[in-house]
């Protein structure tokens, strides 16, 4: 038997379907919501465990800066003083820590609390732990080595980088204290972990993009007046040119202008060479000196490479002049240095030089894996250098300002 309906018949079912006060569908919509419900209420409880962690974190953090900052026997006490205050008024007497001291001088801290569930309670979790800890040590929390640091404040493009000047130091920090308008200038990118530039204003050219930050805290000089004291004696050698072959020359005090034309090959005894005049190294020589430190003794003191010049020389690991290479005395007058066409170099020590403007022309390779540079400002063009920082080395903290960091 096959039923059939009118559609007056189909009318009036569905207008008693409507009517129907049986349930099933707002049962089963009733259902179904239950894991909505569920999810939505579990997110709200779990953001707010979320947010008490954070602060727990915080107040375990600040306690255990303050107490590591103390002498050994109030550490724990003032820890666990500042972080009753922090939490107080958030958490009552619902959360508690406990803190220690290390062996190696910090100081540790954990804590619990507990949060009350709203949503998940009906699920048979009425509340859900949040634990924090943390250690501090004392003292800054690292340094970073400043290779170059460039001191005139009043010199605009303290620092110009020309086109083709390569510097490959991903280990080292430029730090340049002028705060004129541009301060540096860069027309090609050098590879250095940090340039810090004291003033506000630079200049970036054809896609340079070092890595660069203006308005930061470059660090004054180190070495004013500690480096050691001079006194110029009577001069050993006096207006002397050396033509090409072999030379090997001693320590003593060079006056007037001592010139080494052609090509040939010099090699320098270990000591003070003092400077009183000018040294200039010609076409092709090849320099080495080994526990060697150059003194500049006054403004119109220079030591120029000039050519195709292959220098290798590095300081004294010990003695008065311990990692110095080149410096000059403070307070001289500002001069031009230019070094030009240096074939390949490698400088070991410190090059204090705070008074010259140096420039680098044509194209100078440069190798050292122990160099610190203190000048007056820099200029590089053509030049292909590879530093890393020196033993008489300058640096920056790079951890929070205060006196502890967190270790962990």
């Amino acid at each position: 038997m096959t039923a059939s309906f009118s559609p007056t018949a189909l009318r009036r079912l569905g207008r008693n379907f409507w009517r129907a006060h049986d349930g099933q569908i707002s049962m089963i919509f009733a259902i179904t919501s239950i894991p909505i419900l569920v999810s939505v209420g579990a997110a709200v409880d779990f953001a707010k465990t979320g947010d008490t962690k954070a602060q727990l974190q915080k107040a375990v953090d600040a306690a255990v800066l303050a107490g590591v900052t103390q002498a050994s026997a109030q550490q724990v006490s003032t820890a666990s003083a500042m972080f009753s205050g922090s939490i107080r008024d958030r958490f009552g007497s619902g959360a508690s820590a406990t803190f220690f001291a290390n062996t190696d001088g910090s100081l540790s801290g954990s804590a619990t609390t507990t949060v009350k569930t709203s949503f998940l309670n009906v699920m048979g979790t009425s509340s859900l732990g949040v634990r924090a800890s943390a250690t501090a040590k004392p003292g800054a929390q690292g340094k970073s080595p400043v290779c170059i640091l460039l001191v005139s404040t009043i010199n605009s493009q303290s620092l110009l980088v020309n086109s083709g000047a390569q510097l490959n130091a991903p280990g080292c920090e430029i730090h340049v204290l002028s705060t004129q308008t541009p301060a540096a200038m860069f027309n090609a990118t050098l590879n250095a972990k940090r340039i810090c530039v004291k003033g506000n204003n630079i200049t970036k050219n054809g896609g340079a993009n070092p890595p660069v930050e203006t308005g930061c805290a470059a660090i004054a000089d180190p070495f004013a007046g500690k480096l050691p004291v001079v006194t110029v004696g009577a001069c050993t050698t006096n207006n002397r040119t050396y033509d090409p072959g072999s030379v090997t020359l001693s320590p003593g005090v060079y006056c007037g202008s001592t010139n080494f034309n052609g090509s040939g090959t010099l090699t320098l005894s270990p000591g003070l060479y003092i400077v009183k005049g000018t040294m200039t190294f010609n076409s092709g020589w090849t320099v080495t000196g080994n526990g060697v430190t150059f003194y500049l003794a006054d403004q119109n003191a220079t030591l120029t490479f000039n050519g195709n010049v292959n220098a290798t020389l590095s300081a004294p690991t010990t003695g008065t002049y311990a990692n110095i290479l080149i410096y000059e005395p403070n307070g001289l007058s500002t001069t031009n240095l230019p070094i030009n066409g240096s074939s390949s170099s490698s400088y070991t020590g410190l090059m204090y030089l705070p008074s010259r403007n140096v420039t680098i022309n044509s194209v100078s390779t440069m190798s050292s894996n122990s160099v610190t540079m203190v000048f007056n400002t820099l200029t590089l063009n053509q030049t292909n250098w590879t530093i890393a920082p020196g033993a008489l080395s300058m640096s920056v903290t790079t951890g929070p300002v205060g006196t502890a960091y967190l270790a962990r």
